[in-house]
């Protein structure tokens, strides 16, 4: 797939685990560099060219593996104006969402099972409540989801006293009515939403060994509580679906009963696409934004601290299938760097997706955005 050539983008590593890294370039064909300016062209783009916009610094990730606050806000603020092609922040997300007391009730979908380094940063979150918040968007209408209580706790967002936290494992997290059919039976295990810790009668216990179920539940979190979903994966691998990205992020990031859909031969394609494109998911996605501050290239989507590397990077598109397909070439370049091979087969989930016409894979075009 020949979506990129080399531009001179280069990021210091740092240092990880205590180990001196190289310098390594990001390579990203640009079709232009764009500051956040107004455009005569507003709302997405259309599928028959789909773009994805980034932003990098070589200073937002320091030496210590920590996030500087101030500055990835300023790029996720110069990322959202270039993406909806507003002249503020402000104006960039209201001609997104309804505010003020009776407006949207918007969820921030996040990706925390790589931990506190290959998933979605908390620095980078706050910002984003806090823009939603200047935006006009009412606190208590803001919810942050994810598939487990541990993995937000371990990402840090449990100690955040401001934050509307929402996980859907091991509670009342799954919507009882919405359901994924399949004929592909899956095992049922402790958290998904149909599993009987103990048998419901004396002739249950003698027969039953294992639970299986065909249904899926989709997560109350986005059926129920919000009108609005900013999905926020990270820019990590995955050896459930090659990358732990956009598309799996609000499809089997947001069921029960999912491990049927990955395993071999099927790696979530075609069911991620699937899972996605109900009326209860994908019309209620407003923006995609991939946290690359740091990036993940083997181990995931559980954390591999040995296999991050900082990386400087935000991007985001309207086209989930273009951002991934961005970011299955830089998880592969980076691969590639350390002798690793190229996730191959795993990642056929994106060609789906774009067969399933729900974006692009091939014909991309990427944007940078320069900081002012």
């Amino acid at each position: 797939m020949k979506l990129f050539s080399l531009i001179g983008i280069l990021f210091f590593w740092g240092n990880v685990l205590a180990s001196p890294q190289p310098r390594v370039s990001i390579p990203l064909q640009t079709a232009a560099s764009t500051t956040a300016q107004p455009s005569p062209q507003a709302g997405p783009t259309p599928l028959a060219r789909s773009q994805v916009f980034f932003v990098s610094s070589e200073r937002v990730v320091t030496p210590q593996m920590k996030i500087d606050p101030r500055l990835a806000r300023l790029m996720l603020s110069s990322l959202v104006c270039a993406v909806t092609h507003q002249p503020d922040v402000k104006k960039a997300w209201q001609s997104l969402l309804k505010v003020g007391k009776e407006g949207d009730r918007v969820g921030i979908k996040v990706a925390t099972e790589p931990g506190m380094l290959g998933g979605t940063h908390l620095q980078l979150v706050e910002a984003l409540v806090a823009e939603l918040v200047e935006a006009g968007v009412e606190r208590n209408h803001i919810f942050i989801g994810d598939r487990r209580r541990q993995d937000l706790e371990k990402a840090g967002f449990t100690k955040h006293p401001g934050f509307q936290l929402r996980w859907m494992e091991y509670g009342n997290g799954y919507d009882s009515q919405k359901v994924f059919m399949h004929p592909l039976v899956g095992q049922l295990v402790y958290g998904d939403f149909a599993f009987k810790e103990k048998p419901s009668s004396f002739q249950e216990s003698l027969v039953r060994q294992q639970q299986y179920s065909n249904e899926s539940h989709y997560a109350s979190f986005v059926t129920q509580q919000v009108d609005k979903i900013i999905n926020v994966p990270s820019l990590c691998d995955s050896w459930y679906v090659g990358i732990n990205g956009a598309l799996a992020n609000l499809s089997i990031g947001v069921i029960d009963n999912w491990r049927r859909f990955v395993r071999a031969p099927y790696f979530g394609s075609p069911y991620a696409s699937d899972i996605y494109q109900t009326d209860l998911i994908r019309p209620k996605v407003i923006m995609n934004i991939m946290d690359g501050l740091m990036l993940q290239y083997a181990g995931g989507p559980q954390p591999n601290p040995s296999h991050v590397t900082p990386y400087g990077m935000l991007l985001a598109s309207r086209d989930l299938v273009a951002l991934d397909a961005t970011a299955l070439t830089l998880i592969n370049q980076q691969r590639q760097l350390v002798n690793l091979p190229k996730i191959q087969g795993l990642a056929d989930h994106i060609q789906s997706a774009e067969a399933a016409e729900l974006g692009n894979a091939k014909d991309v075009q990427t944007r940078r955005v320069r900081l002012p």
